[in-house]
């Protein structure tokens, strides 16, 4: 396995090569990038920016794990408003080429989200002919296209049944699952998960979480790897099971104060789930 780390988790302020030293001395192999969530990556940033980001993350002794997408939840390619839907088909069609670009194979996309206003029956559809449309697109590139797993924020997909069911619905290679071991915790159990979708896995986000605080008030459920609920030594076993060995990203909620600290320890965390010390 090889980890990676979100370029998302250090503060913005700090700028694009600071955070990179700091990863790569923490110890990762790559770093994920998140489209629309940092100056240095957005929808319009040009070619040729987005080669100098690649030669930065390469300068740095890393590479591009994955393009990750973080205006999905803004421009959703299941809404009923056809504007949005083509907004968002853009973004994740610009996703694709940067992906292509940083010399990466997969991205991550949050691909259906049921709303009041946007029933499951018409996400469900809508994000099937969607994702095969895409995914004939991504595979010309020869890009992954990884749908992730929030369960509980888009009310959809909630179990793994649903989610190969899916899966077989869109039938195309291209298109997989971004497997999250945290964004399941009120909807099923992560081993549970990898066992019936291993083999459709494209990448791994790891996060722990902590069951009891639900999702009530201010604090958040999810936490630094092994200080949760998340059961690691059988997740680490269903990932022998399914014979998955790519890429692992580290995601979870930033630390108040110190957050380069945060990247050292959870580095630390990784490397021992890794070699299944427990």
């Amino acid at each position: 396995m090889r980890k990676a780390i979100g370029d998302n988790l250090l503060p913005a302020s700090w700028g694009l090569d600071k955070n990179l030293e700091l990863i790569h001395r923490a110890g990762y192999d790559g770093v994920e990038l998140w489209l629309g969530a940092r100056p240095w990556f957005q929808v319009e940033t040009a070619d040729t920016a987005v080669m100098e980001l690649l030669r930065k993350v390469q300068n740095a002794g890393l590479v591009v794990s994955h393009v990750a997408n973080s205006l999905d939840w803004k421009f959703q390619l299941s809404s009923p408003d056809p504007k949005i839907r083509e907004v968002a088909g853009r973004n994740l069609r610009r996703q694709i080429e940067t992906a292509t670009l940083l010399k990466t194979d997969a991205i991550l996309v949050v691909a259906g989200i049921v709303t009041e206003d946007a029933p499951y029956e018409d996400v469900y559809k809508r994000t099937v002919d969607t994702m095969r449309e895409l995914g004939e697109i991504a595979a010309r590139v020869h890009v992954r296209i990884g749908c992730e797993n929030c369960n509980s924020e888009q009310r959809f997909l909630l179990s793994p049944r649903e989610f190969r069911l899916f899966l077989d619905d869109v039938n195309h290679p291209a298109v997989g699952l971004h497997f999250d071991t945290g964004n399941i915790h009120d909807t099923g159990f992560p081993q549970q998960w990898i066992e019936m979708l291993g083999s459709r896995i494209t990448r791994v986000h790891v996060k722990d979480v902590l069951r009891h605080r639900g999702r009530c008030g201010h604090e958040s459920v999810y936490t630094n790897i092994f200080l949760g609920d998340n059961d690691w030594p059988k997740i680490r076993a269903a990932f022998d099971q399914v014979g998955y060995n790519g890429w692992i990203c580290a995601e979870m909620e930033p630390y108040r104060f110190a957050p380069d600290q945060q990247l050292f320890d959870t580095s630390a965390a990784l490397d021992r789930f890794i070699a299944a010390r427990f």
